[in-house]
């Protein structure tokens, strides 16, 4: 992949030169954790956002028509101090383009490789050294061997600046009543004896549809959902019929409209006169607020990147009431995010409240546990839904969830046609109920790292 930097430090106006028809990491120098839009006449009143990073990078990607023509755009900044820069970029397609040195790593720790027998440590000692809880070998020997990948190999925990995005929702399904209000909520807080298994709950529903979700999506739990996990490669987005596209991969807990827990990864794509601009962004959300974006966290297409989310203490340490089962206790008061970028040895921890959260003259109601959903979405923006970007295909891998009646034992996601074990299961298809037009269908096919277990696969079949 090509990879150009504008002239000078924090020049007003830059050129950028890439080879046409590749897909190129475009990197803007401003002021450090200022919040830009990009804008160009075409897209009228729609700006795009872009967060710089503690050292004041902004990136994005470009990709030029094979004729080589010009491209203007303006990236207006404002910084933590308040101070406004506009940035005018100049880019021109040329096969002869220079490849240059990637950006220096995003700001934070280093996380060096878990050494000695890494059934030593407890969790709670893992956890405060900064590696992620240990799951038991024996529920899981494919669970435990994705955790292994992950303490086995140096990380950077980055710092953990957030940046909202306003007007921006990654929200529950289509055809329930749309929040239009400008959120802004509390940013993200940094840092058993086996029970017998009862019969299924009932024959779960399949194919369902949704005007912007696609994906499995799991309700009736035998007590509370307390635990998702997923891990999959950041889409790649194009498009030559829309202005404007994007698609969301995205794992989460809850539904509701003021009781929705997630984390994923959003790929934007803009087509402006033959050139195609892509924006590639990490984000966490809790509704009803707004998202937040995670300016020292980049990613780029095809990035390998995992999610998982639990409930814990404000420690990480989950506590169940009958020592290893039997379902959550008040001291599991947070919602867990761990976020990894394997591709470039990022990671990223945090926490929702499960009480009860205000902000804005707007309030969630609290964590309940009663959905857990593995998604593919078209993003809304001021509460509408946008044009689903051409990913082609993508996937979703390493599936799993818990039961907190069950205590830390997780359950691999399973086939559609099949009745899970715990909850009722649905594979939803994304389908525009104005329209009649499908715009991504998900296929469940079995899973290579959880034998037994099944992935998600979708495909892209239309925009709108």
């Amino acid at each position: 992949m090509s990879y150009t930097t504008g002239d000078g430090d924090a020049a007003k106006n830059s050129e950028h030169t890439i080879v046409p028809g590749a897909e190129s990491l475009i990197v803007l120098q401003t002021s450090p954790n200022a919040v830009c839009f990009l804008t160009h006449p075409a897209l009228l009143e729609r700006r795009v956002q872009l967060d710089a990073d503690e050292r004041g990078y902004v990136r994005f990607h470009a990709r030029a028509p094979k004729h080589g023509a010009t491209l203007e755009l303006d990236i207006a900044s404002t910084g933590a101090d308040g101070e406004t820069m506009r940035h005018k970029l100049t880019m021109r397609g040329d096969h002869h383009a220079r490849r240059e040195q990637p950006v220096p790593a995003p700001a934070g720790h280093p996380l060096p490789p878990l050494e000695g027998d890494p059934m030593a440590l407890s969790n709670a000692e893992l956890i405060a050294r900064g590696y992620p809880p240990r799951p038991d070998p024996s529920a899981s020997a494919e669970n435990f061997a994705r955790w292994h990948r992950k303490v086995s190999r140096p990380f950077i925990r980055v710092t953990p600046t957030q940046v909202p995005h306003h007007g921006v929702s990654f929200s529950r399904r289509a055809g329930e009543a749309a929040e239009p209000h400008i959120r802004t909520a509390p940013p993200i807080a940094t840092f058993s004896p086996t029970l017998p298994l009862p019969p299924p709950l009932g024959r779960a529903a399949f194919n369902g549809t949704s005007g912007n979700w696609s994906g499995a999506l799991l309700t009736q739990p035998a007590l509370q959902f307390s635990a998702i996990q997923a891990d999959w490669y950041v889409p790649g987005v194009n498009s030559n019929d829309v202005l404007y596209s994007a698609a969301a991969e995205w794992v989460g807990l809850d539904n509701g409209a003021t009781d929705l827990y997630q984390a994923g990864t959003d790929s934007e794509c803009l087509l402006l006169f033959g050139w195609t601009i892509t924006i590639y962004w990490m984000w966490a959300e809790t509704l009803p607020f707004a998202p937040w974006g995670l300016p020292n966290f980049p990613i780029s297409p095809r990035d390998d990147v995992s999610v998982d989310t639990f409930l814990a203490d404000q420690n990480g340490q989950t506590w169940f009431r009958d020592g290893s089962n039997g379902g959550l206790t008040p001291a599991d008061n947070s919602v867990w995010l761990m976020i990894y970028n394997h591709s470039q040895g990022l990671s990223f921890w945090g926490f929702y409240p499960t009480a009860p959260e205000a902000g804005g003259g707007l309030s969630t109601s609290g964590f309940t546990g009663t959905t857990a959903e593995f998604i593919l979405e078209r993003p809304s923006v001021n509460g509408s839904s946008v044009p689903l970007a051409n990913f082609g295909v993508c996937g979703m891998h390493s599936c799993w969830y818990s039961d907190s009646l069950y205590g830390n034992r997780p359950f691999k996601l399973g086939a559609n046609g099949s009745t899970p074990f715990d909850g009722n299961l649905s594979y939803l298809t994304m389908l525009n109920g104005g329209t009649g037009n499908t715009l991504a269908v998900p296929i469940s096919l079995p899973d290579t790292t959880s034998l037994g277990g099944y992935e998600i696969v979708w495909i892209w079949t239309g925009y709108s």
